[in-house]
């Protein structure tokens, strides 16, 4: 199968360098809007047998089906903007599409506090039938959260006689040595559109709801070592699907540990418009200000700070619901070193997270174990192939499951 990764950034250079040595796999083409950094990625990578590299713009369908030729099987690996455009292509030209994220930002007009009727990723999910009719699979949000969180959901869900919460939550109690200034180990631009500038989705007594971004937190206590950390209330794409694919929950939402400096931070950069993706006029200059606060930023792929993170990431979910006439806590979790990721991985542990569950789920794709056409999240899957495959290919989880009141 031959796969197009569109992104060269630190994550999709490392599904790139995981797909490139799966049999399966013949061949991996490497994407960016500039060469240089899709070359700079097939350089990074060992002996990178069966990866070439293009230029292809994830804002030009023209162009990007002009690189589709051939392709079986594209991994959106940009920004989550351009999702409806690599879609559109995608589908016009006969090829297979995964991402590993929405566009949350397309929900502008929604007010925390309101009802909800739809929600960004319904862009995406209106065109089942489409993808359906051409023979072709959309698969949604396939990165950690969302993604590896979603599969460990259905698997403790199908547990269960019935489904009450779930609760996604991701912990790091890392910092990077030597360094105080403002980092993303992901995407900037995508780190402040999900805490800053967004209301964050939640899934309560059976719809959806906003509430403003960073107005809740609270303690939560992650495996070791990662700890007892504060995690905030923000926006994510597992509330927008979590709570109506799973039958019967009530309550779905996503928190994100930070530190009370980055939250504050965040909420007096959303004051001074700093987090507008809109563009405004300064001097006669067309700006977006998130894009001044990002280009401030360190890139997530910088060696010299990657090199020095210390700590641990973890990806988990509580759900909680009944069997029988008993009600159970089911935790999954993956947790990542971001020192043992640099020395075998060369990129920190939040890369290696959100990559490999794609990796996998591209694998038995190849393989024809995902078969199911249309669009779809990883929920709607049967689980436990998948996390068999977890196992197997580099993305061990646990388990913790206990009775409670």
């Amino acid at each position: 199968m031959k796969v197009l990764i569109l992104g060269s950034g630190a994550v999709g250079t490392e599904i790139g360098d995981i797909l490139r040595k799966q049999k399966e796999i013949d061949e991996v083409v490497m994407a960016d809007l500039h060469i240089e950094i899709a070359n700079k990625a097939v350089k990074k990578m060992e002996s990178p047998k069966k990866v070439t590299s293009t230029a292809m713009n994830a804002n030009n369908v023209e162009d990007m089906k002009k690189g589709m030729k051939g392709v079986d099987f594209a991994i959106n690996a940009t920004l989550p903007r351009f999702f409806l455009k690599i879609m559109k292509a995608c589908l016009e030209s006969g090829t297979n599409y995964m991402d590993m994220a929405t566009d949350l930002g397309v929900a502008r007009e929604q007010k925390a506090g309101q009802k909800i009727d739809t929600v960004p990723i319904d862009m995406q999910l209106e065109q089942d039938q489409k993808w359906k009719d051409a023979g072709l699979s959309a698969l949604l949000c396939w990165g950690a959260e969302p993604g590896a969180v979603n599969v460990f959901t259905r698997y403790a869900a199908d547990q269960m006689d019935s489904v009450e919460k779930i609760l996604v939550r991701d912990g790091d109690d890392s910092y990077i040595e030597g360094y105080d200034g403002f980092v993303s180990y992901w995407s900037p631009d995508t780190l402040i559109e999900e805490c800053a500038d967004m209301d964050a989705l939640i899934w309560t007594a059976g719809h959806f709801e906003r509430v403003p971004s960073l107005s809740k937190s609270e303690m939560w206590e992650f495996p070791d070592p990662v700890g007892r950390i504060k995690v905030w209330m923000v926006d994510h794409e597992e509330s927008s699907t979590l709570g109506r694919f799973i039958k019967g929950c009530k309550e779905c939402n996503f928190g994100l540990a930070l530190s009370d400096e980055v939250a504050d931070m965040m909420r007096m950069m959303k004051k001074m418009g700093f987090v507008s993706p809109i563009p405004i006029n300064v001097k006669g200059v067309k700006v977006v200000p998130r894009d001044v606060v990002t280009a401030l930023m360190p890139s997530p792929t910088d060696p010299h700070l990657m090199s020095k993170i210390r700590g641990s990431g973890c990806a988990s979910v509580t759900v909680i619901g009944k069997k029988g006439e008993k009600r159970y806590s089911h935790f999954i979790y993956n947790i990542m070193s971001h020192e043992e990721c640099w020395e075998k991985y060369k990129t920190n542990a939040t890369a290696v997270q959100t990559a490999t569950p794609p990796a996998i789920a591209t694998v038995l794709f190849a393989r024809g174990a995902i078969s199911r056409k249309g669009v779809y999240p990883p929920e709607m899957l049967e689980p436990e192939p998948i996390m068999k495959a977890f196992s197997e290919m580099g993305f061990p989880w646990h388990e913790v499951k206990k009775e409670i009141k």
